[in-house]
């Protein structure tokens, strides 16, 4: 998907990973960000959610029914990236774990008493395909 954004317009994916499109404002003598009102939009705001609004009708067209359920309450695209990679390739904390899992499954598999290394078993799949 990155690279279907970044060949489609570089400056999508600048806009997807710096901003959400969505016009903000520092309020006054405070350190609280605040949407800009339509009337304060300026070029580069109305470019901005243009392009965020391009792709994300993009993306939604791409889905399927599954992805499309899943990310049709997003409002902007780094919303709908965020959700997709956590859905199929899930968080780093849940990726740390499988990694662990996989690692102590290594490092504990052993051979059963019954099990012989010369004895190759024979899968029922296999031996349908000759």
């Amino acid at each position: 998907m990155i690279l279907f954004i970044q060949a489609n317009d570089f400056a999508v994916w600048d806009i997807i990973m710096d901003n959400p499109s969505i016009p903000l404002k520092q309020k006054k003598k405070k350190k609280l960000l605040v949407l800009k009102s339509k009337k304060e939009w300026n070029e580069k705001d109305r470019r901005s959610v243009q392009l965020n609004t391009n792709v994300m009708h993009t993306l939604f067209c791409a889905l399927g029914p599954d992805e499309y359920s899943r990310v049709s309450s997003c409002s902007n695209v780094k919303e709908i990236c965020d959700k997709l990679e956590v859905t199929h390739e899930g968080t780093n904390q849940v990726k740390k774990s499988n990694v662990g899992i996989i690692t102590l499954n290594y490092e504990t598999f052993k051979m059963k008493l019954e099990e012989d290394i010369k004895v190759i078993p024979i899968d029922s799949t296999l031996s349908s395909m000759g």
